[in-house]
């Protein structure tokens, strides 16, 4: 019950704050496939009656109806049927490769796993659409690319439950920034954070069947597609980069969401630090690492530091203090370093870090005067604290703390290259995200890092 009563009153606040904002607009003309083609297969489709009919056809493999047209940020309806022995599903932000393309990625269970796909196959987030029983519908499926789900509604009896087999099933797909979230017949599915992909086709699934064959049907209608602004005049591109820690992810994005002066995507490192592989198309103007991946190889460590060269702001959070152990110049960026071991830096031992949960610190601001701490005022805060980090000795130091279980300096900024740069030690679970006084200095360390302040 709860759960419907929130999806009307998202309802209602987007047909009262948006439409004069937003614009709805159908993707299908309910009489041809204009705007629409084919890949990846040979099933067939047609338009009848007001519905884009799919039907499966022998021997083909998992075809797609895509828009020719690419999306990125909308909210996304329409009502489908599929027959229950038919698998379908509905492609979102995703690509058709031009050329054979390899993907390595490792499964759930951390194996590798090495997939390659042929010219023009589709592949990236899909919709699943499947039987009743099956209980898998709504969730969200990385389709020929890491191959599983991204999101699965198992553990959700309302959700498994949503679909209705041999009736109209009404679909809502949202995608903002780096959160995509579903609903069937109004009842919530899933809600994920990914960063794989920000923009894409969306394709309409008829797939492949083996040896029980027959010429099993889906029918889409009413497809229609709002595209959303969610950048927004003068906003901050920001991108958080989150992987190799656990954090409680709600409250952390619930505390982003409320900077309204920024637009964010969570970049999640698979393989420590692919987001700087390739910096051709950069669109950020501030990174926000909280993060503790390690590995990071020397064009990434250039392309990095190339970013820095352009003015790219930078926040360092909490357990990015730990991160690239083995990359010496990382610490003279933040200014500190967590040692997981006894290590020399500059000839002098430093002996492991330590750390304590649950611990309530009296916090002081001994600058008042930078932009960041300015007309803030000592605070407590219900944190975690670190023990015997390596801090930089040109750090400008903002925020202090006196606990045995914590090193003094809690907050600092610093100049590398051409970008701000500001580090936070502080920020270990909800607990600190809802501190009035961490969510200021946060957001204020934003937009000193991005020259706003």
């Amino acid at each position: 019950m709860f759960k419907n009563l929130f999806f009307s009153m998202l309802m209602l606040s987007l047909v009262t704050t948006g439409a004069m904002a937003v614009e709805w607009k159908d993707l299908f003309d309910g009489k041809t496939l204009n705007g629409w083609s084919i890949h990846s297969g040979f099933a067939k489709y047609r338009a009848e009656d007001g519905e884009i009919v799919g039907t499966a056809v022998k021997g083909s493999p998992n075809t797609f109806l895509c828009t020719n047209k690419e999306y990125g940020d909308f909210i996304l309806e329409f009502e489908v049927k599929c027959d229950p022995r038919l698998n379908s599903g509905v492609q979102i932000r995703s690509q058709i490769a031009k050329d054979p393309m390899f993907f390595v990625f490792r499964r759930p269970d951390g194996r590798p796993r090495r997939i390659l796909i042929p010219p023009d196959r589709v592949y990236g987030y899909q919709v699943e659409i499947a039987g009743a029983e099956t209980g898998t519908s709504g969730g969200i499926y990385d389709e020929a690319r890491r191959g599983f789900f991204l999101a699965d509604v198992s553990d959700d009896p309302d959700a498994r439950r949503a679909f209705k087999d041999d009736q109209w099933n009404k679909y809502r797909i949202e995608c903002k920034s780096s959160s995509i979230k579903t609903w069937i017949n109004n009842v919530p599915c899933a809600d994920l954070r990914d960063s794989m992909d920000a923009k894409g086709i969306i394709g309409l699934q008829v797939h492949g069947l083996g040896g029980n064959f027959f010429p099993y049907q889906v029918r889409w209608r009413n497809l229609r597609i709002c595209e959303l602004d969610t950048t927004g005049p003068g906003k901050l591109k920001v991108v958080v980069v989150t992987g190799g820690h656990d954090f409680e992810r709600e409250p952390f994005f619930e505390m982003l969401d409320s900077i309204k002066e920024i637009s964010y995507t969570e970049a999640i490192q698979k393989d420590h630090s692919e987001l700087f592989e390739d910096i051709s198309g950069w669109d950020y103007d501030v990174i926000v690492f909280y993060s503790m991946t390690q590995e990071i190889s020397e064009k990434r460590r250039q392309n990095f530091l190339r970013l820095l060269d352009r003015g790219v702001g930078v926040i360092a959070l909490h357990h990015i203090m730990c991160a690239f152990q083995q990359w010496p110049e990382f610490r003279k960026i933040i200014g500190a370093k967590y040692c997981l071991a006894d290590t020399t830096i500059d000839g002098v031992m430093c002996k492991a870090g330590s750390y304590q949960h649950d611990i309530d610190m009296q916090i002081s601001v001994v600058d008042d005067q930078h932009p960041i701490t300015e007309g803030m005022s000592d605070f407590v805060i219900h944190d975690e604290g670190y023990k015997n980090c390596w801090f930089d000795r040109g750090n400008h130091v903002l925020l202090t703390v006196d606990h045995p279980a914590s090193d003094k300096t809690v907050c600092w900024v610093r100049k590398y290259g051409k970008s701000n740069v500001c580090t936070i030690q502080l920020g270990h679970d909800s607990k600190a995200y809802e501190n009035r006084n961490y969510r200021r200095l946060v957001r204020r360390a934003i937009l000193w890092t991005a020259g706003r302040l």
